[in-house]
């Protein structure tokens, strides 16, 4: 056998392994396992509690784009930049915390209470 055919007998041996692990980790996941509900009751808590969080991280994107269009037209921090709705918070954290910039709900006009 050549060493080329050596590699990729090696490379198919290896991708196999790692399939057959891949298939046992998951047919032995607490997650499919319907005798344990709390694991599934567990994950879709975390699910919907990083739903909510992603809901304000929108919200507070929205706000430094709209403060600062200069951000929002970056090809890296802006809306459809390489971050996507976390651009807004990296590029405060990179950059508009040392440039004097506003983050969150400062200086935006809250609703009274009554």
């Amino acid at each position: 056998m050549s060493g080329a055919t050596m590699r990729n007998l090696a490379a198919g041996i290896v991708l196999l392994l790692s399939y057959a692990a891949y298939a046992q980790g998951a047919l032995t996941s607490p997650l499919l396992d319907p005798a344990r509900p709390e694991y599934v009751a567990a994950a879709n808590q975390a699910v919907r509690e990083a739903a909510q969080e992603n809901e304000t991280e929108r919200y507070l994107a929205e706000l430094y784009w709209q403060r600062y269009p200069d951000v929002a037209a970056d090809r890296v921090y802006g809306p459809k930049g390489a971050h996507g709705i976390f651009g807004a918070r990296e590029h405060y954290q990179r950059h508009g915390r040392h440039e004097g910039r506003i983050w969150g709900l400062e200086g935006t006009p809250q609703p009274r209470q009554q």
